[in-house]
């Protein structure tokens, strides 16, 4: 069974490969999201730094990397994202900053590499598995002493999509992202079984090799990119949330709520 889902993710993502950066491009909320992620990531990260990136996808946050000093070696589940990945290094003239290798998440441990400065994933990648204590393991193994691990994840808790799904009287969307045993999530017309974690639950799965540093919120006022439809209506009222968002995503409890959010992690001293 556990193969079979793996193959679906897989597929899943293959198909979507093609069209991944133009719906990206199209999307304001989502864009800015990203912004909020690459913001955090100079943060932590500076140039010279060494990064494994997991569910790399079209490398978009690999050449953001790349073109500020630092090499990246980026992994997905996908070939062909993977492929897209190769054909913006080759475009970019980027081979010496970015390396790729197929990988799923179970295949981390099998990367020769050691010793990067941080590990990153973005944008719910982690949310397609909910047993973390291998991930946790290699992930570290992977990374120098005190080296970082930043992971962007969906939240389960998100106050604008229960509100919407029960102002549209359907409570069973409205608390989807409570189900136990995960969901068959929409992807651009596919489906990936997807699971959904608190900040709290998700830190506690990775607390034998990790120390919490710091948790953002990604999208608390500001409706979630599957309602960019919102944005376009009333864009001013919506560039006000993201402002807002902006000055309270470090902030408790707010930094614990939205669509999604991101954990820096620190690995454990020995």
């Amino acid at each position: 069974m556990k193969t079979i889902i793996q193959d679906n993710t897989k597929q899943s993502f293959n198909n979507i490969a093609a069209d991944y950066d133009t719906r990206d491009n199209a999307n304001p909320i989502l864009l800015w999201m990203r912004g909020i992620v690459h913001y955090v990531y100079l943060k932590y990260l500076k140039k010279g730094d060494s990064i494994l990136e997991l569910n790399a996808g079209t490398g978009i946050d690999a050449m953001f990397l790349a073109e500020r000093g630092m090499k990246v070696l980026a992994t997905d589940i996908s070939e062909e994202m993977i492929n897209a990945i190769k054909a913006k290094v080759k475009r970019q003239k980027a081979e010496k900053e970015i390396r790729t290798e197929v990988k799923q998440f179970g295949e981390i441990d099998t990367i020769e590499e050691t010793g990067f400065d941080a590990v990153v994933s973005n944008f719910g990648g982690l949310n397609c598995i909910n047993d973390f204590s291998k991930l946790s393991a290699a992930v570290a193994d992977k990374l120098k002493p005190n080296g970082l691990f930043i992971a962007v994840v969906m939240n389960k808790v998100v106050p604008w999509e229960i509100f919407y799904y029960l102002l549209k009287l359907k409570p069973t969307e409205a608390f989807r992202r409570f189900e136990k045993n995960g969901i068959m999530a929409e992807l651009n017309g596919g489906k990936v079984l997807t699971y959904y974690f608190t900040p709290g639950d998700f830190s506690k799965r990775y607390s034998d090799n990790f120390v919490t540093e710091k948790i953002y919120a990604l999208g608390y006022f500001t409706p979630p990119p599957y309602l960019s439809g919102i944005y376009l209506r009333v864009k001013p009222l919506v560039k006000l949330w993201m402002k807002l968002d902006e000055i309270i995503k470090g902030i408790f409890p707010f930094s614990r709520l939205g669509d999604h959010f991101i954990i820096v992690f620190r690995k454990r001293s020995i």
